[in-house]
């Protein structure tokens, strides 16, 4: 089956969109506890049913993905996929529990060309925040723009000054590697900085929006998120790179820190992102 780019974009739009209605449908029930998944973590019925919302578009069109979710695990849409998606129902779960529908939280859902792709083949990126009702958009080549109230609005990183003093940095708070960070640097040397606990997804997109810096966040859990708001950054023209101090997009997804925690850094320029891994990141 033949599938080309903007088809592969309506359709990741209107997936996103029925996991809000699904998210909206819920609402109390969305937070009962279902089971836990395959990290350990504890998922409730928004989780599952954000992703399910998501597979069942697929399923209806018969787009031929192979789908790697945090909840459902591998499930190829169609017996003979050509491309890889990536998918988490509920990013920020934690927030979901004590603030549904207030707080920061997000589907996010993305699709790479081919089964064994690199970060730089996504084709799509799509980041749903649900409170807020915007959803991110990213296509190769195409830019990224904010989809609200029936407008596409196009998102650019705003330009950010060299590393400094008032240098705003998240960084995340779930390792021991990312708490000593904080603790030991980011809180001393950059006092505007935040050990963040919310999800992936709400830091990614304030440095899309400007609100923050910088992003620091070690792989963990298959790099749902990463691999998803990838495609987002660079539309929107910020950069991710490794503890090598090269971009993300030539590591394949399937083995980048997969078995090890490594830092990420998301930055609004090249030179930020390495200024921090210079002072930040290496000097620890």
């Amino acid at each position: 089956m033949k599938v080309n780019l903007e088809k592969l974009q309506k359709e990741v739009v209107v997936a996103l969109f029925k996991a809000l209605e699904t998210h909206d449908l819920l609402g109390i029930k969305g937070e009962e506890i279902v089971q836990k998944n395959q990290f350990g973590d504890v998922a409730v019925r928004a989780d599952i049913e954000a992703e399910n919302a998501v597979l069942n578009h697929l399923k209806s069109i018969e787009i031929p993905v192979r789908v790697i979710s945090e909840e459902h695990g591998q499930v190829d849409i169609t017996p003979h996929p050509q491309f890889l998606g990536i998918l988490d129902g509920i990013d920020g779960s934690a927030i979901y529990k004590i603030a549904r529908s207030k707080g920061r939280y997000s589907t996010m859902f993305g699709i790479f060309q081919g089964l064994n792709p690199k970060y730089k083949d996504y084709l799509i990126s799509g980041i749903m925040e649900h409170a807020t009702k915007r959803l991110f958009v990213a296509s190769r080549g195409k830019g990224a723009w904010l989809i609200k109230n029936n407008q596409n609005l196009p998102i650019k990183i705003p330009q950010t000054d060299p590393l400094n003093r008032k240098t705003k940095i998240y960084i995340d708070n779930y390792l021991e590697a990312e708490k000593n960070i904080y603790r030991d640097i980011l809180s001393k040397k950059f006092p505007n900085s935040c050990n963040d606990t919310s999800g992936s997804s709400t830091n990614y997109l304030d440095v899309i929006l400007g609100a923050y810096d910088a992003y620091i966040e070690y792989t963990k859990k298959q790099n749902l998120e990463k691999a998803v708001a990838y495609g987002l950054i660079k539309e929107a023209g910020g950069v991710m790179i490794g503890i090598n101090g090269n971009d993300l997009g030539s590591a394949k997804y399937f083995e980048f820190g997969q078995k090890e925690a490594v830092p990420v850094i998301t930055a609004a320029t090249q030179k930020l992102a390495k200024q921090i891994l210079k002072e930040v990141i290496l000097r620890k």
